[in-house]
């Protein structure tokens, strides 16, 4: 490989380059790196080409310390976005080209510099986004007895919102084992819903896995009321689903067996943090955990000078409760060796039970007092004198 100096003297003459290769088809990608503030959260911006809604589309992703976030734009106003970044947020940007690489880099003291390389690439990718909607959901005859579909299969109209939480669900799991390989290996995997209820995400979760990921699996759903048993098992044989079984306990003391992922959607208060224990002492490899109701520490927060503007009223307090409380549940997760991510698993539109809390067993080597100190810190300034969690580890 070789490289030569362009003559450019701005970066409106590199966005030239971008525009005449998206006009002839010889775009492959753009890189923007070298955020020049070290310390802002976007690290990173990959620029594709993408048919999006039948309009072709620079398509960005922002990349960021702790998430990636994606952006969509018509051409101009896709350039637009890139003339503003370049040369003044990201100091280096890489054009990738069917023809040649070009480089713009900017230096500290405002000199800007091209450099022009053979193509990477030689052929340009597939501009295709709009891809037809995966099907994760393989059998419906138990979500026409689970009541949210009818009996021509369509979704009854008070559901929606229930239906969407399902496929949204189904969908998050197919891409965490996707990250997780060692779940998809020839050995049985074991789930343990804790606290499943009416049963909606543990049928549809047997259903991807057995149907869909064609994995061997076993799935037990623990419940506490006697009739929702009954009625689950019944729908689980009904559907030949075999390995799925429903049994009667209370989180707090349910003998977890052998689990490779444990799942908590729901459970009020400290449910949360029996089932999050349940699944670390268990050595689970994947803790899913949607929380609901955060009395344990509201209680305990006390106003002082700094928080007394928030805790004095009542639905912001109650809030921050809830980011206090899952917070700490997220730093003692990474505590115990789970890499571990707070989100918004779906809109509060359908729901707004809507955060998700997942742990995934790392092998990497972490420093469990950097973590602790972080729960400890996070104590002190909300008058906090212990998390349930920390009582259960």
């Amino acid at each position: 490989m070789f490289c030569i100096f362009v003559p450019m003297n701005t970066p409106k003459d590199f966005i030239e380059k971008i525009q005449a290769s998206i006009a002839d088809n010889t775009f492959v990608r753009l890189t923007m790196s070298k955020n020049k503030d070290r310390a802002a959260s976007l690290k990173k911006v990959l620029i594709k080409l993408a048919i999006i809604k039948k309009q072709l589309q620079l398509s960005f992703v922002l990349r960021h310390e702790t998430k990636d976030v994606t952006q969509n734009f018509p051409i101009e106003d896709g350039l637009h976005e890139i003339e503003k970044l370049l040369g003044h947020d990201f100091w280096i940007a890489n054009l990738f080209t069917t023809q040649r690489d070009f480089v713009f880099e900017k230096n500290k003291k405002g000199k800007i510099r091209f450099r022009n390389n053979t193509p990477t690439f030689t052929e340009a990718p597939t501009r295709s986004h709009d891809k037809s909607k995966q099907h994760f959901l393989q059998k419906t005859n138990y979500l026409e007895a689970l009541g949210i579909l009818n009996a021509n299969g369509n979704i009854q109209k008070d559901k929606g919102d229930k239906y969407k939480q399902i496929k949204k669900f189904v969908e998050i799991i197919d891409g965490l084992l996707k990250k997780n390989p060692q779940l998809n290996g020839d050995k049985p995997l074991r789930v343990v819903d804790m606290g499943s209820g009416k049963g909606y995400l543990t049928f549809a979760l047997y259903d991807y896995l057995v149907n869909i990921a064609k994995l061997d699996t076993h799935v037990i759903g623990v419940e506490i009321r006697e009739n929702l048993i009954e009625i689950c098992n019944n729908i689980a044989t009904n559907s030949n689903f075999d390995n799925l079984s429903f049994e009667q306990g209370f989180i707090n003391n349910y003998d977890l067996p052998k689990t490779d992922v444990l799942i908590a959607l729901h459970a009020c208060d400290t449910a949360t943090d029996d089932a999050i224990a349940k699944g670390i002492q268990a050595n689970a490899q994947l803790i899913i955990c949607a929380p609901c109701c955060h009395k344990q520490i509201r209680k305990q927060i006390q106003n002082n000078a700094s928080l007394s503007p928030i805790l004095n009223y009542g639905i912001l307090k109650e809030r921050q409760a809830e980011i206090v409380t899952d917070t700490i549940r997220a730093l003692l997760l990474e505590a115990h060796g789970y890499k571990t991510k707070v989100f918004e698993f779906i809109s509060t539109e359908h729901t707004g039970k809507n955060v998700m809390i997942v742990g995934q067993k790392s092998n990497q080597d972490f420093d469990q007092k950097i973590f602790l100190e972080k729960v400890g810190a996070l104590k002190s300034q909300f008058g906090i004198e212990e998390h349930f969690l920390e009582t259960l580890l």
